[in-house]
């Protein structure tokens, strides 16, 4: 596993824990990531993205995912009586994994390069596309607003990354973005990780939120147990090969995406339990993971 998100996230607990910093330090990096680093890197990579028929098995995955996390949060919720912000927030931040900073390394490290070409499939055809469309509408449903269409499609349409998917598929035909673009935008795009895994270590409490335990459990053990399961069925009935099938299984295992969390903490979706599911998930991820690859292999 890649020891910059370990480092990054350690880096953060240490600061929260040992430094004092400004008070709006969280929400100015959560700017940036979202404004600046997210956008320039799907403009990277989306233009350079191949689909085939076999890429629609860990697309599909995704939505997988995300659809079971928005029906386990409705009904667990209509059950337990969850008010609305919170169960967006375990739709939105249980429902898309970190499958591009977490899951390339990740990925790469098990399955190597022909591992990787799939878990980019598997991230900017899906999760990306996923959090800026159907993920936006989630924030927008449950941040307490009446909501209309026309609030939902402004909600949609002026999202950075959502601007930055539709310059992307723009561009695709040309080859991406020129040369002299492509780098720095690159490099801007990496800031991405470095600074979310820190941010999140400023943020992580392994206290749980107050009248927060149900949603806090429900969000973790579907993202890191029930998700996969439901994504191997599907990845097995796909008939897809066993690369593919693994991969899917490993990205539909990852911890929540960063980006999904500080979404619902700026929408003001309940931001102690995002970064509460988050946190735990994240660090709980580093046992499930291995564990999910081993059985995948037994079972190859």
């Amino acid at each position: 596993m890649n020891p910059l998100l370990i480092i990054c996230l350690i880096m953060g607990i240490a600061a929260r824990r040992y430094l004092s910093y400004p008070e709006q330090l969280v929400p100015s990096i959560n700017w940036w990531l979202i404004t600046v680093a997210l956008p320039c890197l799907i403009l990277t990579l989306i233009p350079h993205t191949t689909i085939n028929r076999e890429s629609l098995v860990p697309v599909a995955g995704m939505w997988c995912v995300f659809l079971g996390a928005l029906a386990v949060a409705v009904i667990i919720g209509k059950i337990l009586s969850w008010p609305r912000a919170v169960t967006g927030v375990v739709a939105l931040v249980a429902g898309i994994g970190n499958t591009s900073f977490m899951g390339y390394p990740i990925v790469q490290s098990y399955y190597g390069a022909a591992g990787l070409q799939v878990a980019v499939i598997a991230d900017q055809v899906g999760s990306f596309i996923i959090l800026s469309t159907f993920g936006v509408m989630v924030m927008a449903l449950c941040s307490g607003q009446t909501p209309t269409v026309k609030m939902i499609t402004q909600k949609v349409v002026t999202f950075p990354p959502f601007i930055a998917l539709c310059l992307s598929l723009a561009i695709k035909p040309f080859g991406g973005l020129p040369e002299f673009l492509q780098i720095p935008f690159s490099q801007i795009g990496a800031t991405l990780t470095p600074l979310a895994l820190f941010c999140v270590g400023l943020q992580i409490a392994l206290r749980p939120p107050r009248g927060g335990v149900s949603p806090l459990i429900t969000g973790v053990v579907w993202k890191l147990v029930a998700a996969p399961l439901v994504v191997w069925a599907f990845a097995v009935v796909s008939g897809a090969s066993s690369l593919t099938q693994q991969v899917t299984v490993i990205e539909g295992a990852m911890a929540p995406m960063i980006a999904a969390a500080i979404m619902a903490e700026r929408a003001g979706l309940q931001p102690v339990l995002a970064n509460a599911i988050q946190g735990y998930a994240i660090l709980l991820s580093f046992i499930t993971i291995p564990i999910w690859h081993t059985l995948l292999s037994m079972y190859k």
